[in-house]
């Protein structure tokens, strides 16, 4: 895959990130922990090897290889954790598992397709839901309280903003095609991000939008489209659905690159998958510090080392 189609996967796994979890942070603090996440997206863009991080683990010998197993066992856990945010589409139905098991049974279809075609698609999937939800933060403008809009004193979202925004960091663990440095682009996702928070806190107010499960959709329940379309919830849950399956096939092509490091074969991406439909029910119990934590530790910080090392060598 290329840079780009790269960058449109990533954009499309964060929206669900965003739209799920993220509206119910305050918009500065996720605008302040996605920027730190960014950060690390924009080094592996300019520093990390075409071939990808899981190969460039596969030659530190044993210890990339512990690495590479440990980063694949945590990645199976969030695959669990991502398919159950399928279930935040459908706030008005209880759709645990089985939502979860049908998407996680797509993404293995598109492991065992490939990041190539994964990538694509998410190009495509990425342009429909910029136009959606930019359509429905800016009709819902009208609407905002803005004093709502001043920022809460609960710095600690920032780091839970953090964990959100590297959910797609094993897009890194990919081979990727050398390109053009696309800075403008990557810091184009928290303010966006921000935008929507911002949006959805001052429709709501900062309290419940903290208090319900997945705030945007309620915003969107007050949404008319030039007076013709009075419900567009559907149209978010559509989109929802959509922006976790691109979450889902980031995750399990990674895991099909760190499986061929530990010899597991061309099967690695799917046989995760099916692992995680097991992994649904103890990730139900994964909180946004725990997920924060294993992000950093098991997917940035072996890519950081060792990017490092070869840019010093």
């Amino acid at each position: 895959m290329g840079k780009r189609s790269r960058w449109a996967w990533v954009a499309a796994a964060l929206s669900a990130a965003v739209t799920a979890k993220g509206c119910g942070l305050g918009w500065a603090w996720l605008l302040l922990g996605g920027l730190a996440a960014i950060l690390y997206y924009i080094g592996m863009d300019s520093r990390l090897r075409p071939c990808g991080g899981a190969m460039m683990l596969k030659n530190c010998g044993v210890l990339g290889r512990v690495t590479a197993a440990l980063a694949f066992a945590w990645t199976v856990l969030v695959l669990g954790w991502s398919a159950i945010l399928a279930d935040t589409a459908f706030p008005m139905v209880d759709g645990f598992p089985s939502l979860g098991w049908i998407l996680l049974a797509l993404a293995a279809v598109g492991a065992w397709k490939g990041p190539g075609a994964c990538a694509r698609c998410a190009g495509i999937v990425c342009l429909f839901l910029a136009a959606l939800l930019g359509a429905i933060a800016g009709l819902s403008v009208p609407d905002v309280t803005f004093s709502y809009l001043r920022p809460q004193n609960t710095w600690q979202e920032g780091l839970w903003a953090l964990g959100l925004f590297l959910l797609p960091a094993p897009v890194f663990f990919l081979p990727c095609m050398k390109g053009k440095k696309s800075t403008l682009r990557w810091l184009l996702l928290p303010i966006l991000a921000a935008v929507l928070a911002a949006v959805t806190a001052g429709v709501l107010s900062p309290e419940l939008a903290a208090q319900l499960e997945t705030p945007l959709y309620t915003v969107a329940q007050s949404v008319s489209l030039l007076g013709a379309i009075e419900r567009i919830e559907p149209l978010l849950s559509a989109a929802m659905t959509m922006g976790v399956f691109c979450l889902l096939t980031v995750l399990a092509c990674a895991c099909g690159a760190l499986g061929k490091v530990l010899g597991l074969g061309r099967w690695a991406g799917p046989a995760a998958c099916a692992a995680a439909c097991i992994a649904m029910y103890p990730a139900r119990f994964l909180t946004l510090p725990l997920l924060t934590v294993g992000n950093i530790v098991f997917w940035t910080l072996p890519l950081v080392v060792k990017t490092n090392v070869h840019h010093n060598l």
